[in-house]
């Protein structure tokens, strides 16, 4: 897990500190201590470099082969001594900030730290350093003591935060100068002792339908909902969308990516789209969870229950249904013509058969012999 570094704001560095050390070539000697700076100054490059730096945990002898800070089933009110080590590669003495802060979930899903001048209430708030600031000698190490006390008021489960290393430097943005907070930092995991609620929960789902114009086609489906950590471990799960239409019959299915770590309290908007969802008026979005164990974190013995949420969308066939539209008015002007086609042979029979009948007695009419009228005015017959 890694806290990438980003300007104008804290920014946590997590799990890539050590591997950062060893590529980084030159020996390097321990150092003790100089007195805190009573104002961070920012801090300007050597001649010939830039300033670079790691942030190790650590022994009172030197780094350990630990990538974070972590600590299980700790009771409130315990004490816990432990040390970093800041180690300078640059060509000149650089004076650091220490300190600790709270951890959050960015949107992108990367695990961050609060900015050094916002205050911390939970972890970042019970880490505290001898030196807040010290000045490391070029190509040397301090490692510097701190110490984490357990209010006894600490809730169960898992506190994250991060514990940074930092220097500020001047620059200009637009013209304008300001102060860049630069900074590498290692995660704190501390369980507290107590009943442990591993839960996620599912809310907040929209769902949006694009169709296509082509009626033998599928479109597709947006889907956006936000999970949250509402029990007291971190997390994480694999995620399962279905679209169905009428009946229950499944149009589509999705797997989006695992979640990332989620702390408690965390929440995490997922957005996926599914494609080939045939339009058929009606649709279910259904979204299932199944919570996970983070690799690495201490085991939960609980059960980790499922969780799944569904919403309703409508999705209108219209290319479907004009293209039905279409083929009734084929259909009924096909009817028609062939009724019209049908009548016209009719009359055309019907009109053949009329001449001919006519035709037929005008030539019996001509092969009959003829016959003179009786001359009735004589008073005798032919």
């Amino acid at each position: 897990m890694t806290l990438s570094p980003r300007r104008h704001r804290a920014m946590l560095v997590l799990g890539v500190l050590v591997a950062a050390g060893a590529m980084l070539a030159g020996p390097v000697a321990d150092a003790t201590p100089t007195s805190p700076a009573p104002h961070p100054t920012p801090a300007k490059p050597p001649p010939g470099g830039t300033i670079t730096w790691s942030v190790q945990p650590s022994s009172a002898h030197g780094p350990t082969k630990r990538s974070t800070f972590t600590w299980t089933n700790v009771k409130p009110r315990t004490v816990i001594n432990d040390y970093v080590a800041i180690t300078n590669y640059s060509k000149a003495p650089v004076t650091f900030q220490i300190y600790a802060t709270d951890a959050f979930l960015t949107t992108s899903g990367n695990l961050d730290g609060l900015p050094r001048n916002q205050k911390s209430t939970d972890i970042g708030a019970w880490v505290t350093f001898k030196h807040p600031s010290v000045t490391v000698p070029a190509h040397a190490r301090v490692n510097e003591p701190f110490t984490l006390a357990v209010p006894e008021k600490a809730t169960p489960g898992d506190h994250t935060g991060g514990l940074f290393g930092s220097i500020s430097q001047r620059a200009t943005r637009n013209g304008q100068p300001v102060t860049i907070d630069r900074r590498i930092g290692v995660p704190i995991h501390l369980r507290v002792a107590g009943a442990l609620r591993p839960a996620l929960t599912v809310d907040s789902i929209s769902t949006g339908y694009h169709g296509t114009l082509n009626p033998f086609g599928s479109g597709g489906t947006n889907v956006a909902y936000t999970v949250h950590n509402t029990g007291n471990v971190r997390l994480t799960g694999t995620q399962t969308v279905t679209v169905t239409g009428p009946f229950g019959t499944t149009l589509a299915t999705v797997r989006p990516p695992a979640l990332p770590t989620l702390s408690p309290g965390n929440s995490f908007r997922v957005t996926t789209h599914l494609s080939g969802v045939f339009p058929a008026g009606p649709l279910t979005v259904h979204v299932r969870l199944t919570p996970g164990q983070v690799s690495g974190a201490p085991r939960i013995t609980t059960p980790l229950k499922t969780v799944s949420q569904s919403a309703s969308t409508w999705a209108t066939p219209l290319p479907q249904l004009l293209f039905l539209l279409l083929l009734v008015v084929i259909g009924v002007g096909a009817g028609w013509l062939l009724r019209w086609r049908r009548r016209s042979q009719q009359f055309a029979i019907a009109a053949a058969v009329e001449a001919g009948r006519r035709q037929a007695t005008t030539e019996l009419g001509d092969r009959l012999p003829q016959h003179s009228a009786p001359d009735v005015s004589r008073g005798r017959l032919p």
